[in-house]
């Protein structure tokens, strides 16, 4: 049998593209804001591409994307009936974590079978690309605003997207909610400019929302987004190796890499043996205090840490509380993500979704290992998502619908077992 030749074939003009595009870069610039934005993209995502495979049947069930899902529902239910069964739990924590495992994994493994129907991986890059400069434009105009007393910006706006703006002695401090994205955004741009094979970091947009992302972070006061972006080159460089990926690093990024990791490691040695040195900046010392023990994460570890101990195979169930309040309206929650976690669901619970993760990564690795045409993208997306669940250590980004999409791309990109090259058909 002669396989049908495609330049003969009646192209069929994708209508999914640009809602895609839309989707994935209002769900990025508006965190947690303008859910009615979100979902009318989401609605034209899903009819197009749903349009799009009945004229191209293109679309397929991905068994690695349901088994990573279904692991996670499963997951979600016990140790949600397990926080029932516990006495003192929270009943809205509890179903919010339903929510949060069962409910949003069946509508990622819905949205994720589509996009991977698509050409999406240009389309995902145009729409985080997109994200990166309108995320910084926003928040550059809050501190021109705040530091102008111009009042532009209207109130309701500022409290959609809890935007706030603190000017300190030495730094300013940037308190909106799609700074989050940048956890993902800006190493998922550095990933992909200095990739050699990369024909998408040749583009102006993509040099421009680099260099804007990196100047907001530097310039937005958060800590641990600073410090994650600053360790990228070497997740960057780890990841390379281990996936044989390091010959596709442009020859000066790795002279550069070099260079940056002997400065962090020097860096790393002043401040853990000279501290004193370092309060003349206050910059440094603002960063510092996030080790300080007057820091709010560091006051909630060792009450997680003894909420651990009181269950420690099988944890204390979802809308579990410890014997401290971080937020009133919402008490079973905590900035310390992987220390509630461990609370939560216990050995067991993490052990099981860090195998999960770990055996993904395994797959995505040998992906790359033998398909290296076209994996700038992709490989940008996985160092993307890895800063993302670091940056998520101290700051509960993966209780929210928007950036918790992002984790789907373990298994999307996991599907890709006959490379990125063809990405046309959605085998």
């Amino acid at each position: 049998m002669h396989r049908a030749d495609s330049s003969r074939m009646p192209r069929y003009y994708r209508l999914a593209g640009i809602p895609l595009v839309l989707f994935i870069a209002s769900m990025t610039t508006l965190v947690w804001s303008y859910v009615e934005i979100k979902i009318v993209f989401l609605g034209l995502f899903l009819f197009a591409a749903l349009v799009d495979g009945l004229f191209t049947k293109t679309i397929r069930v991905y068994p690695r994307i349901i088994i990573f899902y279904l692991v996670i529902t499963i997951t979600g239910i016990v140790w949600a009936f397990i926080g029932m069964v516990n006495p003192g739990t929270y009943i809205v924590g509890i179903t919010e974590s339903v929510r949060l495992y069962a409910i949003w994994s069946a509508a990622f493994t819905l949205i994720y079978t589509l996009l991977r129907s698509q050409s999406s991986l240009q389309l995902i890059h145009r729409a985080l690309v997109i994200a990166g400069i309108l995320i910084s434009l926003i928040n550059f105009a809050g501190v021109i605003d705040q530091v102008g007393q111009f009042g532009l910006i209207p109130e309701s706006v500022k409290e959609a997207l809890h935007q706030g703006v603190g000017i300190f002695d030495g730094y300013i401090q940037i308190t909106s909610r799609n700074i989050g994205a940048l956890f993902l955004i800006a190493p998922y741009l550095l990933a992909v400019a200095i990739r050699a094979d990369s024909p998408a970091a040749k583009s102006v947009s993509t040099k421009l929302s680099l260099a804007l992302c990196l100047i907001l972070t530097v310039i937005s006061g958060r800590r641990a987004l600073i410090l994650v972006v600053a360790l990228t080159p070497f997740i960057i460089a780890v990841v390379s190796a281990i996936s044989g990926n390091l010959g596709l690093i442009r020859a000066g990024a790795r002279r550069l890499f070099v260079g940056y990791t002997i400065l962090l490691v020097v860096t790393a040695g002043i401040v853990t043996t000279q501290p004193r040195f370092l309060p003349e900046f206050l910059y440094v010392q603002h960063i510092q205090d996030a080790f300080s023990a007057e820091d709010e994460r560091t006051i909630q570890k060792p009450f997680l840490i003894d909420g651990f101990k009181s269950s420690p195979i099988i944890g204390s169930g979802f809308g579990a509380t410890v014997g401290y309040l971080r937020s009133q309206d919402r008490p079973w929650t905590y900035e310390l993500t992987y220390y509630q976690l461990l609370f939560n669901s216990g050995l067991l619970g993490v052990a099981i979704l860090s195998a999960l993760l770990l055996g993904y990564s395994v797959f995505i690795a040998r992906i790359f290992r033998k398909f290296k045409p076209e994996s700038a993208i992709p490989f940008g997306l996985f160092i993307g998502v890895i800063a993302l669940l670091i940056g998520a250590n101290s700051n509960p980004y993966l209780g929210s619908f928007d950036l918790l999409f992002f984790v789907g791309m373990f298994p999307f990109l996991s599907t890709f077992r006959r490379g990125f090259a063809d990405n046309e058909t959605g085998r």
